[in-house]
């Protein structure tokens, strides 16, 4: 049953057929890139074939050609599929994209693509340069950007916490860096070799305070305004009592 305008109600009308709409082939690709996941962490990259990617996800070989053009690319949006909420949140604060990329980073798909890799590097060099470019890379671009604002060196507005040419110095990269391996560190080796499950909410965002702190150091309070002893009766009293 449908609502109509008048608040009426009446029987559901059939969707003709025709192109999916973008949710639905939003969600199809999620689902033919989580097959590949499996397919790849499963049977390594080499054994890998489009044939068993499409016959798992029910697809045909020329879909995932079509929007893949070959197992490279297969590959490639495999990764990009973990690092892409990392540029599409506007107007978020540092601490939250850290904990973002600790909880997929640590997840077991992410951590599926990183063991691949690391097993196939030398045998399909270009595999790693992919791997790199559109994952550890991005991440640290990504951090790169929201470090320039939490340190005050790019406007604060929330487009520039997306905006590729938000002001990014040497200096702000290096500390990205050392964000990104921090985010990473040794949960993430223990996931690596299956000695620890992934982490909760909870665990990722302490994961993510810490290195934030560590690379950043503790956020200051903001100095108090005009009117603020009225606001915050108990900071008026504390000051008066140091006096």
């Amino acid at each position: 049953m449908t609502t109509t305008a008048d608040g009426s109600t009446g029987p559901a009308t059939a969707r003709r057929p025709g192109r999916p709409r973008t949710a639905e082939r939003a969600a199809r690709r999620a689902g033919l890139l989580d097959v590949a996941i499996q397919i790849f962490g499963a049977r390594g990259y080499g054994a890998t074939t489009i044939e068993a990617v499409a016959s798992e996800a029910g697809v045909t070989k020329r879909t995932i050609y079509q929007h893949f053009t070959d197992k490279a690319g297969l590959f490639v949006a495999a990764v990009e599929s973990q690092h892409a909420h990392e540029h599409t949140i506007t107007g978020e604060d540092l601490e939250s994209l850290a904990t973002r990329i600790v909880r997929t980073l640590h997840g077991d798909q992410a951590v599926t693509l990183h063991r691949l890799v690391i097993a196939e590097a030398l045998q399909f060099p270009d595999l790693a340069a992919a791997f790199y470019t559109h994952g550890p890379a991005s991440s640290t671009e990504a951090l790169a950007h929201h470090l320039a604002v939490h340190l005050g060196a790019a406007p604060s507005a929330p487009s520039a916490l997306s905006a590729p040419s938000a002001p990014v110095d040497d200096a702000t990269r290096s500390l990205a860096e050392a964000l990104y391996t921090l985010l990473l560190g040794e949960a993430h080796r223990r996931r690596l070799l299956g000695l620890a499950p992934a982490p909760t909410v909870a665990q990722a965002r302490e994961h993510a305070h810490r290195a934030v702190t560590t690379v950043c150091g503790p956020r200051r309070p903001l100095p108090d305004l005009p009117g603020d002893e009225l606001r915050h009766p108990r900071r008026r009293r504390s000051a008066s009592t140091s006096d």
